[in-house]
């Protein structure tokens, strides 16, 4: 069987923001979760995305292989918007918030990574994760996740849901 693992990061030193590419740490919590999640989860390689809190996650993954960093898993970037609450993205520009707000998938943040041009990233990391050796796990964020578990399910990327830490386990 080919099973691929798809984590979330554990919870970051950062909250109540859009995190997208800013690149806090893994808080004190988050490191602990990670230790207690992973036990017992043997994988032969560890693919991340390559921020800080993706990387800090997947080194408490008990595996004999090292850590993948592939840029292609990298959440969503969202531009201008990265690392601000949605109280300020609403006070800079109301109607913009509001039409990202109606249409989330649509619209893209100033500066910020369409949603096509996105999935395609991912998509394709995926595609190099399944040719690789399983059991394989991927270690991202809960956006890059959902588009991979879209794909795989056959699913909206708007049904999907992980906390952090969580494991989900696919057959590919």
């Amino acid at each position: 069987m080919r099973t691929l693992y798809l984590i979330r990061h554990a919870c970051p030193a950062v909250e109540g923001v859009l995190l997208g590419q800013s690149d806090p740490p893994l808080s004190d919590q988050g490191r602990e979760d990670a230790r207690r999640a992973f036990s017992g989860l043997d994988v032969q390689r560890v693919y991340s995305s390559p921020l800080r809190r993706a990387r800090e996650t997947a080194v408490f993954l008990r595996s004999t292989a090292e850590v993948t960093v592939l840029n292609d898993l990298a959440e969503i970037s969202l531009g201008a918007w990265d690392g601000k609450c949605w109280e300020e993205v609403q006070r800079a520009d109301p109607a913009l918030a509001n039409r990202k707000s109606e249409d989330w998938f649509g619209v893209t943040p100033p500066d910020g990574e369409s949603w096509s041009t996105f999935t395609k990233r991912v998509l394709s990391a995926l595609d190099h994760v399944r040719c690789g050796p399983m059991p394989a796990a991927i270690v991202a964020h809960w956006v890059v996740n959902s588009v991979i578990a879209a794909n795989l399910l056959g699913s909206p990327p708007t049904h999907f849901q992980q906390a952090y830490c969580e494991v989900m386990e696919f057959d590919v």
